[in-house]
Parts: structure tokens; C-alpha cells; sequence
């Protein structure tokens, strides 16, 4: 247990508490920082995984690609798909629509895992919010 000080009355924590607290706290400053950062990489790739085109807005996901990848082996050239805000857009090429979300999906993810594991490593806030 740690020693506490009693001087006039008032309980006056020693040095270990303070140090233990200090760390404790930078830990959680740490902890916040990489949190925030964290989330802002997150939503940044959430944001960048958006395709439009045709007049559509497509959010680009593995199901997206699955469904095209389903579409195109089916031997479908044309289709109609609902962008995210259902309105019916046509693709006229399907093999094109696949390849660029697939391509897409891949940079972003990419991106997003080299960002994440650059945070991860990160061992100073200094670090943290360079990203």
C-alpha cells in the first residue's frame, strides 16, 4: 500500500501515487489519441470506398463485388442495380463496373491496413496524430 502524508489535516499522496497517477493518465491521454485516430481512419476509408457512376453512387463493400462477381460469371453484360439511395441505375458494361469497384476496394482496404498497422506501431501521441 502506499504511504500517505497527513500534514494539517490534508492527506498529501506521495511521490509513487503521483508518478502512478501521472502514467495512468498519460496512458489514457495515449489511449484517447489512438482511439480518435482510430475512428477518423475509419470513416476517412468509409468515405473513400464510394463509387459513382451513370449518375449513381455505389458503396463499394464485398458484397457489391460478390453480387457483380455472381453477375458477370452469369454472362450478364447490362443490368439494373440500385445504388445506395435506391434508385435504379443501368451498367452497361459489367466487367468494367466489377473491375473498377473491385480495384476500388482493394487500394482503399490496402491503404486502410498500412494506416492502421503505422497507428498501431505508434508509441507516442507525436506519432499518433502525424497520421
Amino acid at each position: 500500500m502506499s504511504d500517505i502524508i497527513k500534514e494539517e489535516g490534508v492527506i498529501q499522496p506521495s511521490n509513487e501515487d503521483l508518478q502512478r497517477l501521472e502514467k495512468a493518465l498519460d496512458f489514457s491521454n495515449t489511449m484517447k489519441t489512438f482511439n480518435l485516430s482510430k475512428n477518423n481512419l475509419k470513416v476517412k476509408t468509409q468515405n473513400l470506398l464510394s463509387y459513382s457512376t451513370a449518375g449513381g453512387s455505389f458503396s463499394v463493400d464485398q458484397s457489391l463485388i460478390s453480387f457483380m462477381n455472381f453477375v458477370v460469371s452469369s454472362g450478364k453484360t447490362e443490368i439494373s442495380l440500385l445504388d445506395k439511395n435506391d434508385i435504379p441505375i443501368r451498367i452497361e458494361d459489367t466487367e468494367k463496373f466489377l473491375e473498377e469497384v473491385s480495384s476500388l476496394y482493394f487500394e482503399v482496404v490496402n491503404d486502410y491496413y498500412n494506416e492502421y498497422q503505422q497507428l498501431r506501431s505508434s508509441r507516442k501521441i507525436e506519432k499518433v496524430l502525424e497520421i
